[in-house]
């Protein structure tokens, strides 16, 4: 079986960020970072070979894609380099995976606005308050897993902070999960022994590979609803979607809010 490691940044054991920014390559805690995440996707490519996989991926999609000492990484393992065209949309890449595949999350985050979810937001926090899918609320982990599962592809084990973990568990209990550190804040945390987080990835997603689940069914049509933090994002938003949804897309309560029914996957990616 094949599996893809997805890899962000912010959920990774000892980082907690500054605050008022993101995790960006400028500061000492994206330095750190980068050290966690590399850990972290060893330990996961080891578990994963050692669990009989035939092939291993890691598409790292935060910031510039470019969040690992690549050269210390399992040579057995394969990154995934996304092409800049014009239609490229999330997760696309898994309908090149063949025969079968399965993914593992490193480094997500709870959503915008969680309590103490440590440097927590949806995509991008200078864009998105919220956003909800049929009147949930969804993060990117959340949103990533709904995407690969019209593709058939399951999501089997995640990694992150308590507050994230209890948002997958609520998605989908079945995933193996593990909890590098304590959220107390968006940038504070207490947190784990490092060694002991390593190993319990290792097991966690050995005993993943080898327990791989059918997907959770993805249901359409889907009522999306996205508060934007401008009003003018939104109402640009709105213009530029208005001949692809006509009357599938509207206004909410105020004007930062805009409502969606897509029908397919595909018109899920066209408004994230």
């Amino acid at each position: 079986m094949n599996f893809v490691i997805a890899l962000d940044m912010e959920g990774v054991h000892g980082v907690v960020g500054e605050p008022y920014k993101g995790l960006s390559s400028d500061s000492d805690e994206y330095k750190k970072a980068v050290i966690s995440a590399t850990c972290e996707v060893n330990e996961a490519v080891k578990a994963l070979f050692d669990a009989g996989a035939e092939k291993v991926y890691i598409w790292d999609n935060h910031g510039a894609k470019d969040n690992i000492f690549t050269d210390l990484i399992d040579s057995r393992a394969e990154k995934i380099i996304l092409p800049v065209k014009t239609g490229e949309t999330r997760l696309d890449f898994l309908k090149d995976i063949k025969p079968q595949a399965a993914i593992i999350y490193l480094g997500y985050h709870a959503r915008e606005g969680s309590f103490n979810g440590v440097l927590c937001h949806t995509f991008n926090s200078v864009a998105y308050q919220y956003i909800k899918f049929d009147g949930k609320p969804v993060g990117e982990l959340d949103i990533d897993a709904e995407i690969a599962s019209t593709l058939k592809v399951p999501s089997v084990f995640a990694a992150s902070d308590d507050v994230c973990i209890s948002q997958v568990k609520a998605y989908d209990e079945r995933i193996t999960t593990v909890v590098t550190k304590y959220g107390k804040g968006r940038n504070a945390a207490d947190f784990r022994p490092v060694q002991d987080v390593l190993k319990d990835i290792y097991d966690g997603v050995k005993y993943a590979a080898s327990n791989v689940f059918a997907p959770k069914n993805a249901t359409f049509p889907k009522e999306v609803e996205i508060r934007y933090t401008r009003i003018e994002l939104a109402a640009h938003i709105y213009e530029t979607l208005n001949g692809v949804f006509g009357k599938r897309i509207c206004y909410g309560d105020d004007s930062h809010i805009l409502k969606f029914t897509v029908n397919d996957v595909d018109e899920l990616r066209k408004i994230l």
